[in-house]
């Protein structure tokens, strides 16, 4: 989908409410958001049931994929830049787009940033797919070019901690839904 603003459909409005009445009773410090639609409606879901409110941060955006906006996978099946998204995702680069590694450099500084901002207490960080993954690659010291094999579905709670130069992943890709387990 890229950039462009569409809104959570019913669907996702569900899987975001189940995951706000999962976070409704967690200290959660602050909340960081992706400027995009979804991830900011899903932010301002999650932020009713918290009482923290959002900061919105570019640097946690979708991943750009440049002149492919709006286009659909299926259509670039044949492309070999697409193909080399699965093989070589930390250097492949859609025409206009960016790769994993710059979306992880600044993914990771917006972590960064917020973390330096808040010190103690759980940190939610509302984003996408691949750039949930790039900065999972990052803290858990995992191979960008072999991240993508990790899931990463939608309104899924995803959580690590961090001990200073140590991380530690405490779940991953948890659907709050139980039907989905």
């Amino acid at each position: 989908m890229g950039e462009r603003p569409v809104p959570l459909n019913q669907q996702g409005l569900a899987q975001v409410q189940r995951l706000a009445g999962l976070l409704m009773d967690r200290p959660i410090r602050a909340i960081y958001s992706s400027p995009v639609a979804r991830a900011r409606q899903t932010a301002e879901v999650l932020t009713s049931a918290t009482n923290v409110p959002v900061t919105i941060d570019r640097g946690l955006t979708e991943i750009g994929v440049g002149r492919w906006e709006g286009l659909y996978w299926k259509d670039l099946a044949d492309q070999i830049i697409r193909q080399d998204l699965y093989r070589k995702p930390h250097e492949a680069r859609p025409p206009g787009g960016e790769t994993l590694r710059e979306v992880q450099d600044r993914a990771v500084a917006a972590v960064e940033r917020a973390c330096a901002t808040h010190s103690e207490g759980p940190l939610l960080f509302v984003s996408h797919a691949d750039v949930l993954r790039a900065i999972l690659a990052h803290y858990l010291k995992l191979d960008l070019a072999t991240i993508r094999q990790v899931l990463v579905s939608h309104a899924a709670l995803t959580a690590i901690e961090m001990h200073g130069r140590l991380t530690d992943l405490v779940c991953l890709n948890y659907p709050p839904d139980p039907s989905l387990l």
